[in-house]
């Protein structure tokens, strides 16, 4: 039995029930940098899609012991909700469904991990723009264009504006 291409290929269009549902993984920090990424994944993200704010908590010294580790992470946690809590109400006046997490460990490794759990479409990440000797060092930047297995947006403080602007996209910093 032979099938012909629009058997293959149906010529349907795609719409917003058929469309998979993009997820973005946007890390944030509180700084501005952040601030430009977290704007730029909602300008860059689809209206069914899902945005996932992630902060990193460093992790508590295990030497500590019980009950000072619990007390450390405790701590850790409710400094990073803290940070997050700047971008609830933004997230409020956006039609598209805003996760936060707090992940404990090194912020790249966080959201190369945060990224394969909902396996993400891209993760996005604003950048300091502290040289080639800061990237040669390790940046989170560096670390996730090496270890993600999606895209990665790297975007830069002007990133936003020159989006709205309707001039090229955010660049890709590498």
């Amino acid at each position: 039995m032979s099938s012909t291409p629009q058997d293959t290929f149906p010529s349907a269009p795609v719409t917003a029930r058929t469309a998979k549902r993009r997820t973005v993984v946007v890390g944030y920090d509180g700084s501005d940098e952040a601030r430009t990424a977290f704007a730029v994944a909602i300008e860059r993200s689809e209206a069914t899609g899902t945005l996932v704010v992630v902060h990193a908590t460093p992790p508590a010294s295990s030497w500590l012991g019980s009950p000072y580790y619990e007390r450390a992470v405790a701590r850790n946690h409710q400094a990073a909700e803290r940070v997050l809590d700047e971008m609830r109400p933004l997230a409020e006046q956006v039609q598209m469904p805003i996760e936060f997490e707090v992940l404990e460990g090194s912020p790249a490794e966080v959201l190369v991990r945060a990224a394969a759990a909902r396996a993400a479409d891209e993760i996005v990440v604003g950048s300091r723009g502290l040289g080639r000797l800061h990237g040669a060092l390790g940046s989170v930047s560096q670390e996730l264009l090496r270890e993600a297995t999606c895209p990665v947006l790297v975007v830069g403080r002007d990133a936003q504006g020159r989006a709205r602007q309707g001039s090229t996209s955010p660049r890709r910093i590498a």
